[in-house]
Formats: structure tokens, sequence, C-alpha cells
């Protein structure tokens, strides 16, 4: 690099610029939350275990690198596919195993068990599970949310669009419905390393910048892992990106079919937000035919997914039931409207976006938009203006997401910053002087790493309650959820399936169900005095009514507790007695 050219950044001044920056963003985060916040919310919760400690360490070995960072660092081989694919292959092996031991095959959140609950029903060829007549009058408590209202009466159907379980179905037929999400990962990376080609011909440094910064993601190896839609969301959109670039009518045709299939993964406006800013891009650049093509895609994701998919499910299952529908076009808009109202925290939401993928991917991202040229972007000759116009709706929508690894509502754009990154990479930096972004890479996995742990910590209790749960031989278990946090995540079936035992909430039930079901069934409850000793969060959560239940449940008898199940061997009985025999 040679001294003085304004035309390039040196590593130091990056390390520097990009600490103080995300410093910045992260005290503002605790200081609105934490120190003038008032309660204690999941995203909080989150923030406090996992996210702050992982960027404040990542800032602080960020900072001790700068005198380090500027050098060549060791050379990396042309990124061909016979070294690119099989390093994305180990990469989904391992998120298919982290589903096993970081996750303990277990789904946390109501979205991942939704999802999974209609994988069940669409791998044996149905539309929604029947409800079995005995189980009709306490279909509410066996399903609390997230069901669909079309013929909600006779039906347990999820509310999500059936493409993502549609996809764990398929894998469930050919073994096993958890390597959808390490499949579908595996694709995006593919595809994202053939944008990245594309967009860097003469600079095989920023292909690898571009696919470092996005196999370091906890975000996305970690999401994988689970039954969320968004690791969809990111395959199919760099899919649909590879194809669009790529040109041709054959190519865009078949990305206008990726569009339709990526808006029915769980939610339709997803894809629309990704590609509104390149049919803008399009107009710019005078590509008027491809432009109405895609146009014309857009407002067939509408009819299909927002029109005819609903009509469909009145007419199979019948009209909507116990809820108002929520799949209309203006409902959805509306309920996006009232949500930024309510629950926008981008302060909160884009630290754990931050936390969760390289630290230098947002520095450089940012370097990717100010190598923009200006007049050539209102031309339409920058992909650099659509790729960041994404970027900004993706984070500036930052909706409360509940659970989530990293920000999911952002995840499929995390290839549009690794593409930006790599923009910034090739604008402002030399390309055999790579040690700064193996640097970054260093640090992102060791704050991955402690992300890893305490994504565990924070499932294994809830993944030991449901074992627990699901070992108990009575017909019937009650779940009162009051004094943990997200309890009533706890009912659900067997992979997916309603089943013995039947698990309920408690605090969906009248006093009359709760005595039908006593007096016809073995009846077992599950609440604080089993949850709390396996380590569940505590929340305050207090409802009145179900004070009255638990009384006249205990005064006729009906309060037995679930107990774990009995050791099978020796050895196990010696480890639940803890060795002390």
């Amino acid at each position: 690099m040679r001294p003085g050219d304004p035309s390039r950044i040196g590593a130091a001044r990056l390390f520097q610029a990009g600490a103080l920056g995300l410093a910045c963003w992260l005290i503002a985060t605790f200081f609105w939350h934490i120190t003038f916040g008032q309660g204690a919310s999941l995203p909080v919760i989150l923030f406090l275990d996992q996210d702050f400690p992982a960027l404040l360490t990542g800032l602080l070995l960020f900072a001790l690198a700068v005198p380090f960072a500027e050098g060549r660092g060791f050379s990396l081989p042309a990124p061909k596919a016979r070294i690119v694919i099989p390093l994305v292959v180990l990469f989904g092996l391992v998120a298919w195993a982290g589903h096993y031991l970081l996750f303990q095959n277990y789904a946390i959140s109501r979205d991942e068990e939704v999802a999974r609950f209609a994988a069940a029903y669409i791998r044996e060829g149905l539309f929604a599970r029947p409800i079995p007549a005995e189980w009709e009058p306490y279909r509410r408590a066996i399903m609390p949310e997230f069901f669909s209202p079309f013929g909600a009466a006779d039906y347990w159907t999820a509310a999500y669009l059936p493409v993502n379980s549609a996809i764990q179905a398929l894998f469930w037929q050919l073994g096993d419905p958890n390597l959808a999400g390490p499949v579908l990962l595996v694709a995006g990376l593919i595809a994202l390393w053939r944008v990245a080609l594309h967009l860097f011909p003469d600079r095989p440094d920023a292909v690898w910048v571009t696919m470092l910064l996005a196999l370091s993601s906890a975000q996305l190896w970690i999401t994988a892992m689970t039954p969320y839609a968004m690791t969809g969301h990111f395959a199919l959109n760099m899919i649909w990106l590879a194809l669009v670039l790529r040109g041709g009518w054959l190519s865009h045709l078949v990305a206008g079919l990726v569009a339709l299939v990526a808006a029915g993964l769980h939610q339709w406006h997803f894809p629309p937000i990704f590609i509104a800013p390149f049919i803008l891009w399009m107009l710019l650049g005078r590509r008027w035919a491809v432009a109405v093509f895609h146009i014309l895609i857009l407002i067939l994701i509408v009819i299909v997914w927002a029109k005819l998919w609903p009509g469909f499910l009145t007419h199979v299952l019948g009209p909507p039931m116990d809820v108002r529908p929520s799949a209309g076009v203006a409902d959805k808009v509306g309920s996006l409207f009232e949500r930024l109202g309510d629950r926008w925290q981008p302060l909160v939401n884009i630290t754990r976006f931050i936390a969760w993928n390289n630290i230098l991917m947002v520095p450089l991202a940012v370097l990717g938009v100010a190598a923009m040229h200006w007049r050539k972007a209102l031309r339409g000759q920058e992909i650099a203006l659509p790729l960041a116009l994404g970027c900004v709706a993706g984070c500036g929508l930052a909706l409360a997401q509940g659970y989530g690894w990293g920000y999911r509502y952002a995840h499929g754009f995390i290839g549009p910053f690794c593409l930006l990154a790599g923009l910034g990479w090739a604008r402002f930096r030399p390309a055999e002087r790579m040690r700064p972004v193996f640097i970054a890479v260093a640090i992102t996995l060791a704050t991955a790493g402690f992300l890893a742990w305490r994504t565990h910590l924070f499932v294994a209790p809830y993944a030991a309650s449901h074992r627990m749960i699901d070992a108990s031989q009575a017909d019937v278990v009650l779940v009162d959820p009051r004094g943990g946090l997200f309890v009533t995540d706890l009912v659900r079936g067997r992979n997916g399936v309603p089943g013995r035992p039947m698990v309920m909430n408690l605090g969906m039930l009248t006093l009359d169900q709760v005595d039908t079901l006593c007096a016809d069934y073995v009846v077992e409850l599950f609440d604080r005095a089993e949850f709390r000793p396996l380590g569940v969060p505590l929340a305050r959560w207090n409802l009145g009514r179900m004070d009255a239940l638990r009384a006249h449940m205990k005064a006729v008898g009906c309060d037995k507790p679930v107990q774990p199940p009995l050791p099978s061997t020796l050895e196990d009985a010696f480890k639940a007695a803890g060795d002390v025999l």
C-alpha cells in the first residue's frame, strides 16, 4: 500500500474506526435499554446474557489488535469450486451436528415447533391435522398460539405458510428433517460464492473476504441448526441474486419461481423487501423488460400467498374460527405498522445482529457503501445501491423478534452485507494484505464459541423440561407456566404430533374442563416445582384465576406432579443419586 494513497485505508484506521463506531452503538444500547429501560424483556435478557459480553470482548480484542492489523497474513488459494464447496459442506455438517449437540434435538421457540408441527402433517400428505373428537374442547389449550384460524374448530394448522415445513417434510422422508437447515445453508453459501465471483472476477481476495465473513457468522450456522425459516430466506435470496446477475430469460424465469417459493416459506412479505431494491436498480438502468417481469412476480406473490392460499384453506378446511384471519394484504400491512409503533427496537436488535456476525462485516459494509459512485448508482450501474437499500430495510424494520440466534429478521440480508463488505474491501484495500480479515475471523470465532456455549446453556433447561414431560406415563400433562420464562412453549407434542401424554396449558382451561380431565384421564402437573430446578429462567407471571384452579385440583386430589423417569440401568441410578451410594 502506498503511503498517503487516498484510495486506500490502512488496517489500523479500519480497526480503530470500526471499534469506535461499534462501541458507541453498544454504549447507546446499554444506556437506552438497561440504564434507563423499564422491565426485563426477552431481548434485554439475551442482550445481557449473550450479546453484550460477546460484543464487548470482541471490541476489546479488536482494539488490542490495532498495532498488528496491517500485513499480508498467509496466502489463500484461488477460491475455486474444489476449495470452496468442500469448505461450505463442512460447515453444513457442523450445523447438522450442532442441532443435536448444541440444541439437544430440541426446538425452543413456538415458531420452530409450529414449523415442525406442520412438517409432520405434510409428511403424512395432509394440509392440516384433524383434531380428535375427544380433544376438541381442549384444542386451544393443546395448541395455544400460532395456529391458523381456517377450520380451527376441526383442524390444527400452522399459522405460517407451508414451504419451510414442506422442505422439512421432504428431508424427514429422506431420513432427518434436521438436515433441511444445513442443506439450505450450503446452497445459500454456494450461491453467495457464485455472486462474489461475478462481482469480483479480478479480485479473488475480495471473494475470500465475502466468504470468510459469511462462514464465520455465528448467526448463519447456529440458525441453520434450527427449524426456523430464515435459513431458507438466506439461501433463496442468494440463489435469486445469482440467477438475476447471470442474466438471460431462462435465469430470470427461474429467479421468478425462486421468489415465489421463497415467499411461501413462512411469511410472504420477506422476499419483496429483498427484491424491491433490485427492481429499482433495474429501472434506473433502463432494463425495462426485466423490471416489469419482476414487478409482475411481486404481484403474483401477493395473489398466490395472500389471496389464493387463504382461499384454498377456507375451501379445504372451512372458514376462520376462534381468531380472526391474518393472512390478507391489509392485515399484513396494518400489523407491520402496528408493530413498528409498539415493538420497534433498533438498538437492541441491531446490536444482536452485529454481535452474532463477523466483527468486521459492518465496518467493511459501510466502506462498500462509501465506495459507490452516486452518479453511476442513479444510472443503475452500481450493484451496491440495491444491496445497501436492502440492508437498510432489513435492519430498519427492527421489530421485536422474541427468540432468535442473532437478529433473524435481518437474516436474509447477511449475504448482501457480506457482498457490500467485499465491495468495500476491493475498493479500499490492496489485494495482498489480508491479515486484518484473518484477525477479524479469529476474534469472531472466539466470540462465536462463547455465544454457542451461552445458547446451549439457555436451551438446556427447556430441553430437559420437554424430556421430563415427554417421559410421563400420564394421559394428560397440564403445564402451569407461572414463574418461568416462556414455559408455555413446552406445550407441544412429540416430533410435532400431539399424543400421549397430551400436553395442555392449564391457564387456557376452565374449572369444568379440569374436572372432566381429572375424572376421565390420568393427569399430572408440570409447574415451577419441576422446571425451576432444571434451570428455566424466572419470570413474573401471576394469574389469580389459576390459583383457584390449582386449589380446586388439590382439593380433589388431581395435583400429582410429573415424575422423572425411573433409571433404566444401575449406572443411571448412581448418576441420579449423585454417586453418593
